[in-house]
Order: structure tokens, then C-alpha cells, then sequence
């Protein structure tokens, strides 16, 4: 019998806009098959209709005019969506670049921050890296293999890691990179562990009690092989890297959304998830099919998390789930002053309830 998996309130961190959107350059698809950014305004039932086609929709705001929406479109869907009436505009950069024309830029002129998970000193080699600096602290775990043969990493932050057995002490659960194009999220986590092995180090002694009395666990990259396809082939690319037709290449028909293959509330309508494999957010052809959600069930399984965060970019959204209580959460003092101006804790959207899975999306 499978371990009783922990109730948590998992919260979906919404960062960033597009920062540091770049990429590309061997083996890209075919010209049908490349993505850009465009913006249209719609109303109520063409946005609807948006989410049911299974068209990558990247963000929606409100306005006297409709629904201005973001929407990530190869040409095809994009001359599918003109032929239906709907307005698109490039998304166009300060300088007038498209989406696509600012990552082929950033990419010909090389990066300063954002690293690969293969490359030499990318964020594979780091997390086996600061294992092997820091044995006292961090233990690493291989909890399984994606697609393309990655390894799905796990780094357990605790005083005496690899004496302590996993979940002995009460545990946090940080992870980012479901999105393979959101890069800004493994930034923001891989500095995070960071801040708490240099503060330990430092002697500093709240970072020290907190250590040696709870577990902190990092996943940084949930989809490493899509990660690695935004830095190979496609900068906008989303999903994971699953072979949907079987035809030994991968091209807009492939790939899974991993936000959307847990398996609470999972095929619960095709609104908020499809099961059309050109949908950015086709769920997966079962429950769990996909050797990233399993490795994450895997560590769900092993510890009972008494709080989890998965970060993500493009909108100023804080999503709790059915357990948690934002009005609550806003009473607190920490949250009742929050550093981004305008956010408020009570007005977060509320998920269902998890059940004690991941929940980083149900339908």
C-alpha cells in the first residue's frame, strides 16, 4: 500500500511578466510550427472560446474595452484565429521586437544569468555541485527520468541531510520549471537555496535554528527536458517533451502540460484543460502519465508536506488552494503589508482541495 500522501495548501506563486524571454537556434521547427506572442481583446464568449480550442492564453486583464489576453500562437493558429474575426496584434517589446525577434537577439548575444540543465555549470551540474560542498546540508535525490532521459532532482535542505531520514523533521516544499518557458522561476528558486546555504554559513542564527529543526526541499526544474528545448529549439515552447503521435519528432502536436496532469480533478471539463494533443494545456493522455508528475507524487509519498509553493511567471497572481484561507492568510502580519504594490491576500483565487496531492491545477 502507497504511502498516505500529506494535506498542504499548495500555493501558485505567479512572478513575472516575460523577463528574459531568449533562445534558439539548432534544429527549430518548421516554419508552421514556430511560436510568437500576439494580444487581441475579446469579449466574454470569444474568450471562452479561446480556452476551449486549447489556445495557449498567457494571461487575461480586464478592461472597459474586454478581455485584453496574451495569447502564444504558431502561424497556423494564428491565421485560424483572423479567419475567425479575432484582432491580433504582435506582442512588441519597448524596441519593437516581437517575442520571437527578442529571443533570437538575447540568444546570438549570449547570457549572463539564465543557464540550461545540460550544459557544463548549468543547473544540473550546480545542484550536484552544491550537494558535494555542502554534505551536512543538502542531500540529493534522483526521484526518476523524463522522456528524454533527465534526471528528475529533488535537494533536501536540512542540518545533518544525509543522517536524517526524509520527512523526519517538518518540511517545505519549493519548485518551479513546470513551465519549461518560464526561466525567471528556477532563478528565483536556485537563488533562494542559495540565500539559506549562505546565511548557514554565515553563522546566522534564525537560518540556523530553522535548519536544524525543519526540512526545506527544492525541485528547480519539474520539466527538464522541456527547459532544455527552450534553450535548444523553441523559446516559447511550455509543455514537457512527450511524443504524443509517435512520429519520433517533436512538433506542435507533442508534448504535455504537466500543470494539468496531477490527478485531482483531472479531465474535470476542457476549459481549464484539453485533450487535444496541439492544446498547450492537454492534460495527458491519464492521470499521472507523465515521469515528471510521478517523481513529484514519488516525493509526496515520502514526506507529508506541510506547505508547498511552485513558482511561476507572467501575471501578479497568488492561487491558494481549497484548504487554504486567503482571507486568513491576509489577516497575517507578514502578508497584511506585501511588498508588490496593490496585491491583496483576500481577493487570491482559491482552488479545490487537494486531498493531500500536488495541486498545481485541477481541471
Amino acid at each position: 500500500m502507497r504511502p498516505r500522501r500529506a494535506s498542504l495548501a499548495v500555493v501558485l506563486f505567479v512572478l513575472i511578466s516575460t523577463v528574459g524571454l531568449s533562445t534558439v537556434a539548432s534544429g527549430a521547427p518548421g516554419d508552421t510550427d514556430r511560436l510568437e506572442m500576439y494580444r487581441a481583446t475579446v469579449d466574454a464568449a470569444e474568450l471562452q472560446t479561446l480556452e476551449r480550442g486549447g489556445y495557449d492564453v498567457a494571461s487575461v486583464q480586464e478592461t472597459p474595452a474586454g478581455a485584453e489576453v496574451a495569447l502564444v500562437l504558431t502561424d497556423a493558429e494564428r491565421e485560424r484565429l483572423r479567419g475567425q474575426g479575432v484582432r491580433l496584434e504582435e506582442f512588441r517589446d519597448g524596441q519593437g521586437r516581437t517575442q520571437r525577434q527578442r529571443a533570437e537577439v538575447q540568444a546570438d548575444a549570449g547570457f549572463t544569468v539564465w543557464r540550461s540543465f545540460n550544459e557544463p555549470g548549468g543547473l544540473r551540474d550546480e545542484m550536484y555541485e552544491l550537494a558535494r560542498r555542502n554534505p551536512q546540508l543538502l542531500k540529493l535525490k534522483v526521484l526518476g527520468r523524463t522522456h528524454q532521459g533527465r534526471e528528475y532532482i529533488a535537494l533536501k535542505l536540512t542540518q545533518g541531510a544525509r543522517g536524517v531520514r526524509d520527512g523526519a523533521r517538518p518540511a517545505v516544499l519549493y519548485a518551479s520549471t513546470y513551465h519549461a518557458r518560464e526561466w525567471i522561476s528556477p532563478e528565483v528558486n536556485r537563488r533562494l537555496l542559495r540565500w539559506y546555504i549562505d546565511r548557514w554559513r554565515a553563522n546566522d542564527k534564525a537560518v540556523r535554528r530553522l535548519l536544524k529543526d525543519t526540512e526545506l526541499w527544492f525541485v528547480l526544474v519539474h520539466n527538464p527536458d522541456g527547459y532544455q528545448y527552450t534553450f535548444d529549439v523553441e523559446r516559447l515552447w511550455r509543455k514537457n517533451l512527450r511524443d504524443n503521435d509517435g512520429d519520433g519528432a517533436i512538433t506542435s502536436n507533442d508534448g504535455v502540460d504537466p500543470n494539468r496532469n496531477h490527478s485531482e480533478h483531472w479531465r474535470y471539463d476542457d476549459e481549464g484543460s484539453s485533450s487535444l494533443f496541439p492544446s498547450e494545456t492537454y492534460r495527458g493522455p491519464a492521470p499521472e502519465s507523465e515521469p515528471e508528475t510521478k517523481a513529484m507524487v514519488r516525493l509526496f509519498d515520502q514526506v507529508r508536506f506541510r506547505f508547498a509553493i511552485s513558482y511561476h511567471s507572467f501575471g501578479p497572481l497568488l492561487l491558494y488552494t481549497g484548504m487554504a484561507d486567503p482571507h486568513a492568510l491576509g489577516r497575517r502580519p507578514h502578508l497584511r503589508g506585501p511588498h508588490r504594490e496593490g496585491h491583496r491576500p483576500g481577493g487570491a483565487r482559491v482552488q479545490p482541495r487537494s486531498r493531500g496531492r500536488p495541486v498545481h491545477h485541477q481541471r
